[in-house]
């Protein structure tokens, strides 16, 4: 007997992404979350515990081309780079580039972590934005700066400054909804927060009933962009206006 549902059979669409070796959030619930025909893979880049700009540019420079290269062997419809960090401490031009060369070797359509932000920001008509992490100040620093590059006004921010990327996962939901909280600014049209190791898609609705406004993160706005470059245009609830409305 045979069957399609993308668990005993084919898959309707095939979702590639790469992570650092310390992410433990994003593989299991963007697996969880999907359509049961969606295929989700993952490879992985070693990264040591501390994340700072140069274990960063280190990672890629030794470690991404080859996790790339894995994922693309099971030949998915899309490819992600899911690091936001990454971006971020390297501006818009690498990220670009990224994709770019991600696109030409490979054949399929690509995105970042920062750039599928960006594409959610304007898909939601979010310019004016407040901006939270779990990061040190320094990649904070670096993160205001690359969002206001690409033509985004940060009005504010609030980071936790946790420089160990395992434990990047640690903060609880409550702990998360506090940080939106004290980084939100009022004239903001929409409240990011990054990472994809941080376990942000769990406080979107209830900061989204608090602020009234959209709620943009790492792990959903990723999933999201990779969904509707793989041509999958489900809606999914729960997880904030950006997938249960475009």
């Amino acid at each position: 007997m045979s069957t399609s549902n993308g668990i005993d059979g084919p898959s309707r669409a095939r979702i590639g992404i790469v992570v650092p070796s310390v992410n433990t959030v994003m593989e299991p619930w963007a697996q969880r979350l999907v359509p049961p025909d969606i295929g989700v893979h993952f490879s992985r880049m070693f990264i040591p515990d501390l994340i700072s700009r140069e274990t960063l540019v280190e990672m890629d420079r030794t470690e991404g081309m080859a996790g790339i290269r894995q994922i693309a062997s099971a030949r998915p419809h899309v490819i992600v780079y899911g690091c936001t960090a990454s971006s971020i401490v390297q501006g818009l031009a690498y990220d670009q580039h990224l994709r770019e060369e991600i696109q030409g070797k490979f054949k399929v359509p690509a995105t970042t972590a920062a750039h599928a932000i960006l594409q959610a920001a304007r898909t939601l008509g979010a310019r004016k934005v407040s901006l939270v992490s779990p990061y040190t100040a320094a990649v904070a620093d670096a993160e205001h700066g690359y969002f206001q590059s690409a033509g985004m006004e940060v009005l504010s921010g609030a980071h936790l400054g946790i420089s160990d990327g395992f434990r990047l996962a640690d903060p609880t939901p409550d702990e998360l909804f506090q940080l939106g909280r004290k980084g939100w600014s009022e004239g903001s049209d929409a409240l990011i927060i990054s990472c994809l190791n941080t376990r942000s898609h769990a406080v979107i609705a209830d900061l989204e009933d608090a602020l009234g406004k959209p709620v943009i993160t790492s792990t959903q706005a990723t999933l999201w962009h990779a969904l509707r470059l793989a041509d999958v245009a489900d809606r999914i609830g729960h997880y904030g206006r950006l997938l249960s409305s475009h």
